[in-house]
């Protein structure tokens, strides 16, 4: 089911959460299909996303694909906030699984996280074509019709095609610092799923963690896991946890009042120099620019 939400200036979705159901199944075999629920929130104004003390600012357009959270509030100061949500159950395996999947590991990864008790969602951005807004546009427009077995085919062949839309050139879409990705057994998991499980570990420890930390806590030796970075993410670890301190630093700049050193301190800089260094280095001006860059942007877009 898919509906638009507008209020003045603050949305809270309660409960969303995510079960599986053993179903006969749907072919001859004596395999069994489950149904997941899957939860697609559109964004349609500029607004902030709060899940617990995690804030995920959205723009027009930018997605989140829930497997599980247990409440999200949407708010925004200066106009109202709108978001599109598609509730869905899909079926697992059916005809379309490959197509809903695609290429997409981490997705896969999200359908069949193991632990339903821990919050699982993936934060689309770039998605300026549109393609995914259409076809929630027009999956919208055929709930104004009686169901029957040719809309229900045209209705699941169009959540194959938005799904595939969304494993296209995911890397660039993905926003890996603001998804939460199941993080049980990344041994197994496909290396998108193992990625976005690595950022937000870092993400929750980025004040403290060293490679020896990171390593001990997914079951790696210390060497095993500085080569499993590079590889993933084609950096060292220590790089790594500098973009990573980097984007958290920007997001603070933009959406609180925190004065520069307390960012520093939080992020786990031992001196302010060193912080000054690696902002300017990253983002090519101070943390004080950007942050009047941003909010001279807000109020003049």
């Amino acid at each position: 089911m898919a509906t638009n939400y507008t209020t003045k200036s603050t949305l809270k979705i309660d409960g969303i959460v995510s079960e599986q159901l053993e179903l006969p199944s749907i072919t001859n075999s004596t395999t069994h299909c489950f149904k997941i629920h899957m939860q697609i929130i559109e964004c349609l104004a500029t607004c902030v996303a709060t899940l617990g003390t995690t804030e995920i600012p959205l723009r027009p357009f930018d997605l989140i694909l829930i497997q599980q959270v247990d409440q999200l509030i949407f708010k925004t100061t200066d106009q109202p906030v709108k978001i599109k949500v598609l509730d869905e159950w899909l079926q697992i395996p059916n005809p379309l699984n490959m197509t809903l999947v695609g290429d997409n590991p981490l997705i896969h990864d999200l359908m069949n996280a193991a632990d339903s008790q821990q919050n699982h969602y993936i934060v689309f951005r770039h998605l300026e074509t549109k393609i995914v807004h259409e076809y929630l546009n027009i999956i919208a427009a055929l709930e104004n019709y009686s169901p029957d077995r040719f809309l229900t085919f045209q209705r699941e062949s169009l959540l194959g095609l938005l799904y595939t839309e969304l494993s296209r050139k995911h890397h660039q879409k993905v926003s890996k610092t603001d998804s939460f990705f199941p993080q049980s057994s990344i041994h197994y998991a496909g290396p998108d799923a193992q990625a976005g499980a690595i950022f937000t570990y870092l993400t929750q420890h980025v004040n403290d963690v060293t490679l020896v930390s990171a390593a001990a806590y997914f079951g790696y030796q210390q060497n095993y896991f500085s080569r499993l970075c590079q590889k993933l993410f084609n950096q060292s670890f220590s790089n790594l946890k500098t973009t990573l301190r980097m984007e958290m630093a920007s997001r603070m700049l933009s959406l609180s009042n925190k004065n520069i050193d307390e960012i520093s301190n939080e992020l786990g800089y031992k001196n302010l120099t060193s912080f000054y260094s690696h902002f300017r280095k990253e983002r090519g001006q101070s943390p004080r620019q950007f942050r009047e860059d941003y909010k001279q942007n807000i109020h003049h877009p």
